[in-house]
């Protein structure tokens, strides 16, 4: 019983690690995002009260993981939709070009 203890102390000691690991390369991605002012193609706004923030750095990161997946999953869906709906070229551009901005973060 008492050889399971240090293992086990060992086991947490390297998951904390790697949960610290994720958290500050999604915060600083986050940070980056928010820096290059794409935050607003990135998440989707939501109400702000008097004196708060809109979302964290870390929630930007990690929603920007998921933004790029979804793009590069549907991205067939979106130029045929493109094809259809040519009034939202504007805001596929400004889309297109987040997109770049966001894969420089990496």
């Amino acid at each position: 019983m008492y050889d399971f203890f240090p293992r086990s102390t060992l086991l947490l000691s390297k998951l904390i690690i790697v949960i610290a690991i994720a958290y500050t390369s999604a915060t600083l991605q986050g940070k980056k995002i928010k820096d290059m002012g794409i935050q607003k193609d990135v998440t989707r706004p939501e109400k702000r009260y008097k004196g708060q923030r809109r979302h964290s750095s870390f929630y930007v990161g990690q929603h920007l993981y998921h933004w790029l997946q979804l793009h590069q999953m549907f991205q067939k869906n979106i130029e045929e939709l493109m094809q259809i709906s040519r009034y939202r070229l504007k805001d596929y551009i400004k889309g297109q070009r987040a997109i770049s901005l966001a894969l420089s973060t990496f």
